[in-house]
């Protein structure tokens, strides 16, 4: 079985998977009034603008909202009231909803699936149930890719790989192992700059018959505008690859 080195380029990138900002959902007006006071700490006033704006229909309140109360982001971490924010706007076909839906249905069960592996050992039905419930979050995940979020992709296939190094690497998973490399080249194709430095440091980690693989990822990540990326795409090449 061929073991992958988890460098700290590698959790990086991982993390950044898993970590959505929530500036990032603030395109909306009331939203964006909502997000300044926010930003300026007065969490309270924020949170009632946004709960407003949610319920009156605007969708990325609802997300905000959502994600601030998975997260715990100055507000008392609420998973059920987070989930069903989410799934609101997901529902509405909002990419952004179900993304962030997605990678915290993911990152809870994962973060679950860990600390009762410490505690004993599971039995087929727990694993089977596991799986089950990372289904539902991949579902989500997918859901945004197959809309053509370029973010959804990347997510969904940093889940499958995430599950590949859990569970036996790539030999014991091959078919998953390609459908994970195959959403993240899809998201690198559609300009997702973190696809491709998770598949460059990826195809780095298994050996050096993929060094080649990994210095054309960094190029592309490079030429997108991403500085790291450059610098890695010159070590490599300039030894050769």
């Amino acid at each position: 079985m061929i073991q992958i080195k988890k460098s700290s380029n590698m959790k990086t990138i991982l993390a950044m998977l898993l970590f959505l900002s929530v500036s990032v959902y603030a395109d909306m007006s009331t939203t964006k009034k909502a997000m300044e006071y926010y930003k300026k700490g007065d969490i309270n006033k924020a949170v009632k603008m946004l709960k407003k704006s949610c319920k009156s229909g605007e969708v990325n309140a609802c997300v905000n909202l959502g994600y601030m109360y998975v997260r715990g982001l100055s507000v008392k971490k609420n998973f059920t009231v987070g989930y069903t924010l989410l799934k609101k706007a997901c529902d509405s076909g909002n990419n952004k909803g179900c993304i962030v839906l997605g990678n915290a249905i993911s990152e809870e069960e994962s973060n679950l699936w860990y600390n009762f592996q410490k505690s004993k050992t599971p039995t087929p039905k727990d694993i089977k149930q596991h799986k089950m419930r990372l289904q539902i979050a991949q579902n989500y995940l997918k859901k945004a890719c197959d809309n053509g979020s370029a973010m959804g992709c990347s997510s969904l296939g940093g889940s499958y790989w995430n599950f590949v190094q859990q569970n036996g690497g790539i030999k014991k998973l091959p078919k998953l192992t390609k459908k994970a490399f195959s959403l993240l080249t899809k998201a690198c194709d559609l300009k997702d700059i973190r696809s491709c430095m998770q598949l460059g440091y990826t195809y780095e980690n298994i050996g050096e018959n993929y060094f080649s693989r990994a210095a054309k990822l960094y190029k592309k990540a490079c030429d997108f505008g991403y500085d790291k990326a450059c610098s890695d795409y010159k070590r490599l090449n300039g030894a050769g690859y």
